[in-house]
């Protein structure tokens, strides 16, 4: 209390929050204990404050709140959507169930009657075709761009939404013609793996959204200038296409494809420690400890002898648990699905809080336009 100079009723309020964690004293019966980290973060995060041109600096990196939203929030190292805990969520609802919740488009059921069939649109099966060997990032971008635009006033229009929904669906998984029933068995029974469809179902909803992350992020800047839904979520997709961000279950794959090659992942990881490199499929900055979707889509896959070898690995020689990465790697090799399906659910997942946001940042008329601070280079 006397580091941050406030009354024991306010650092109750903090605890409640999740702004401090605290655990019972090891000794005294009535005690308590408070994380030094979490005090020291509150401190830092006054200062700035005090310090408008370093918070400023610091806002677009893991900093304070840029805007506000009532879509996505995080408490005590569990991700909400809207008043919905995402994994107790998960467990039931369907992708399309996620996006009414998310879009808050109360009882209408934007999806109800929605047919999206590829054919119809001029160009899309032959540009399908040509591009099914590339990411699955980058053919939804080439055959999004291929939708007429819908000229609209209305700031959240859920019809257009679900159809351009049901339209990344089908240029994901890479589907010729009109599809019926929930998406994750659309998309199961394109890739030829109906017994996988529930645990498709729970990685959607898990994905649906993370708040401010990278994609999201680009999803709103682009929201702001006015540009139509199709052009915020090829936004989308191409931020998320990034090794930082959804393409890092491309770098987790190259390090699985070592460990199956070696036949020891603790080597492999070992090695990469060593050399001071990062564990793709491990870690997450938002939570303290343990990512919970990545946790989630664990408890429900058998894994193989590598992601198991792997896992252990990460545990005891960098205290480091799964996060959505190994948990979508896990679901692809458990059952067998396309290569790169990991990044084409996460993508497909995410349309649906990508929308979300533009939908919210259309509503409040406001240009993104941050300032940057002029700095003098070295001239080459």
């Amino acid at each position: 209390m006397r580091a941050l100079g406030i009354t024991r009723a306010t650092l109750y309020v903090y605890v409640s929050r999740g702004l401090i964690r605290s655990v019972p004293h090891p000794k005294a019966a009535k005690a308590r204990l408070y994380a030094a980290a979490d005090i020291m973060t509150l401190i830092d995060r006054r200062t700035r404050m005090r310090q408008p041109r370093a918070a400023a600096a610091t806002a677009l990196d893991y900093g304070l709140p840029v805007l506000k939203s009532a879509i996505t929030h995080f408490e005590d190292d569990r991700c909400f959507y809207r008043d919905r805990e995402a994994v107790a969520f998960s467990r039931h609802a369907t992708l399309e169930e996620a996006a009414r919740l998310l879009w808050n488009s109360g009882d209408a059921d934007p999806f109800a009657g929605v047919r999206f069939d590829p054919r119809e649109i001029a160009g899309w099966v032959a540009t399908a075709k040509a591009s099914r060997p590339s990411s699955a990032t980058s053919r939804a971008s080439c055959l999004l761009s291929l939708l007429p635009e819908k000229e609209t006033t209305a700031s959240h229009d859920f019809k257009e939404a679900a159809r351009l929904v049901s339209a990344l669906v089908a240029a994901i998984a890479a589907i010729d013609g009109a599809y019926k029933g929930p998406i994750h068995r659309a998309v199961a029974v394109a890739w030829k793996r109906p017994k996988a469809a529930d645990a498709i179902r729970r990685a959607l909803v898990l994905l649906a959204d993370h708040e401010l992350n990278a994609s999201t992020f680009a999803v709103r800047v682009v929201a702001s200038t006015g540009a139509s839904l199709t052009n915020c979520v090829v936004a989308g997709l191409t931020a998320m296409s990034g090794p930082k961000h959804g393409g890092a279950t491309e770098r987790l794959r190259a390090m699985l494809l070592e460990a199956d090659a070696s036949g020891d992942a603790a080597e492999i990881l070992a090695a990469r420690l060593a050399r001071g490199e990062t564990i793709p499929g491990f870690g997450n900055s938002v939570y303290r400890e343990v990512d919970p979707r990545g946790a989630e889509l664990v408890s429900i896959v058998k894994l193989d002898v590598t992601l198991a070898a792997t896992l252990k690995a990460a545990r005891s020689m960098a205290a480091l648990e799964p996060n959505v990465d190994f948990g979508l790697l896990a679901l692809e090799r458990a059952f067998d699905l396309p290569r790169g399906a990991a990044l084409a659910l996460f993508a497909i997942g995410r349309s649906a809080g990508w929308i979300a946001h533009a939908f919210e940042q259309r509503a409040t008329g406001t240009l993104i336009r941050p300032r940057a601070e002029f700095t003098v280079g070295v001239r080459r």
